[in-house]
């Protein structure tokens, strides 16, 4: 008999283990992509206590020496748990029962790790590349290390396998990680299928253009106030339409005046489900009046306010949720269904420039790039298991050389910053045009995006003259060899702007092997409930065990 009405949740006390994770990574890759470069798998309730992660990136040969714009390396450590899949939906449970292989709320058991599974973009579909065929025509064979598609994704990490089921949990790891970044990036952006063994477009820096977007809520700028006693009736009122038809044409009117608005002298508008009369109005200055209190211009403010708290959540699909975040209700396992960053760190290569040594070419140079990258790490108890994951993105500078000199264009001083103005501006958002990135743009007045009011004068951009100078139908000049142009023609606020597409490589001497070498040198030092055996020693001809149990007298006295 319990002495106590108290009943326990709290699992049994296990004897925490320490284990490391030593890894060394050698792998080459393009410019543009996001590299996967390593990754970690962290059983239930597992913490890194510790870990250090070293990465050193170097490029190939440049064709013409040391480039003249900067090379961004941006290296990230996420934490991606068991529980951010979309087939278990963010519950918990769902993922409890899975992992315990019990029905979930579907009736049917919901597979803690998929396995086979990649997408195909030719018909948009996932296939099971341990049993089926590739959709794909220039993929014919099966298995996950002989498809072209979802060899790349393994093979860039340097992992081998003979086995016939894969699990494919590190795919689905890093495309959680890429959807998360687009998200917080922009609305715009589409979402990658979670089997898709591609890899991703990288992030342009856009330094000075982050603040232009496609689209804002101009009510969460501008809040309404609620006018108050707009319940009346009010009078509708129309001026007398003058009638000259006769009794020979059908008309019943005989008189100089009638009352149909329909009548001559009246402007008709047909609006499909009704006809927009402009002589009539209602009479507002009677029967009633129409308020508005300070309680009302407080409740706006208060409106905009709470609304931009609720913009942060909008990467969440659900409403409910975000309702409970907006109550202020903590939901502990949200944490849980999201990839963690657990590290960042952002450099630029270094070059290093060297000429030839025999006498016919002492002109001759050539330029390698080079950048090393130091990240700690630690993670909370990961209760449901989750995956490390080391991603890298090199992506050069975009110039835009031909950016828009907001002063050059300035010959009238009503165009210029008024505080006076500006600060009573109800709505403080200005129009990006199309030359605002490119003053040759085809069509330099279309609207390219919206920005913050005076945005343009927050200067932060590049400048390139003499020799180096961009002819204005980008005719091929030698001495801009130098210069990693991937900006696009005509730009557009689209997919993009942000995402680096179709980069070249025409900077670099060779442009067909991988333009760039990383080395991954991690440790991680991680504690959980996994068991391990003592070290064996490896036996000899005669058992220790047995000689010592010999000279034991096990004999009792009586």
């Amino acid at each position: 008999m319990r002495m106590t009405e108290l009943l326990t949740t709290t699992p049994i006390s296990q004897r925490r283990s320490v284990r490391h994770l030593k890894k060394r990574v050698l792998t080459s890759f393009d410019a543009g992509k996001i590299i996967p470069l390593s990754y970690e798998w962290l059983h239930r309730e597992d913490a890194v206590q510790s870990g250090r992660v070293r990465i050193n990136v170097q490029s190939e040969m440049f064709a013409d020496g040391m480039p003249m714009n900067g090379i961004a390396v941006n290296v990230y450590a996420h934490a991606v748990s068991q529980a951010c899949y979309e087939r278990f939906g963010g519950s918990i449970d769902e993922v409890n029962k899975s992992y315990s292989k019990e029905n979930g709320a579907a009736g049917s058991v919901i597979p803690f790790f998929e396995s086979n599974k990649a997408y195909a973009y030719s018909n948009n579909s996932v296939w099971n590349y341990g049993t089926d065929a590739a959709p794909d025509a220039d993929t014919n064979a099966t298995g996950a290390f002989t498809n072209e598609q979802t060899h790349q994704f393994y093979q860039t990490m340097g992992i081998h396998t003979q086995a016939t089921n894969v699990n494919t949990t590190p795919v689905e790891a890093y495309n959680a990680i890429v959807n998360h970044r687009r998200k917080a990036r922009s609305k715009s952006l589409p979402l990658r299928n979670a089997f898709d063994h591609t890899l991703a477009e990288a992030f342009w820096l856009n330094t000075g253009y982050n603040d232009i977007v496609a689209d804002f809520d101009a009510k969460l700028l501008d809040g309404e106030v609620s006018l108050q006693g707009l319940t009346f009736q009010a009078p509708i009122k129309s001026l007398k339409a003058s009638s000259n038809k006769t009794a020979a044409n059908n008309d019943t009117f005989t008189g100089s005046d009638g009352y149909a608005p329909e009548q001559l002298g009246s402007t008709i508008v047909d609006e499909g489900d009704y006809y927009l009369f402009d002589e009539i109005f209602a009479e507002l200055q009677t029967g009633g009046n129409a308020t508005m209190s300070l309680a009302d211009l407080d409740q706006a403010r208060k409106t905009v306010a709470y609304a931009k708290m609720r913009s942060k959540y909008d990467w969440i699909t659900d409403e409910y949720v975000i309702n409970l975040l907006m109550q202020g209700i903590t939901i502990p396992s949200l944490l849980q269904t999201q990839p963690i960053l657990i590290g960042k760190k952002s450099t630029m290569l270094n070059f290093n420039e060297r000429f030839a040594t025999d006498g016919a070419n002492l002109d001759t140079k050539v330029a390698n790039g080079s950048a090393t990258i130091d990240m700690n790490i630690s993670t909370p108890r990961m209760p449901y298991g989750a995956v490390i994951m080391y991603t890298l993105e090199v992506v050069p500078e975009q110039l835009w050389e031909r950016s828009k000199d907001p002063f050059l264009y300035t010959t009238d001083t009503d165009t210029l910053p008024n505080s006076l103005r500006d600060t009573l501006d109800p709505q403080k958002v200005q129009i990006a045009k199309a030359d605002t990135l490119d003053v040759n743009h085809n069509t330099p007045n279309a609207t390219f995006g919206y920005q913050p009011l005076n945005n343009q004068w927050k200067m932060d951009c590049v400048r390139v003259g003499g020799k180096f100078y961009r002819p204005a139908n980008d005719a091929f000049t030698e001495d801009r060899q130098k210069l990693w142009g991937c900006e696009t023609l005509n730009p557009t606020l689209s997919e993009s702007h942000y995402l680096v597409k179709d980069l070249h490589k025409k900077i670099f001497a060779d442009q067909v092997e991988d333009s760039f070498t990383a080395t991954v040198m991690s440790d991680l030092k991680v504690s959980g409930n996994t068991v391990f055996g003592t070290s064996l020693l490896e036996a000899d001809a005669s058992s220790d065990y047995d000689t010592i149990t010999a000279q034991v007298d096990s004999s009792r006295i009586a």
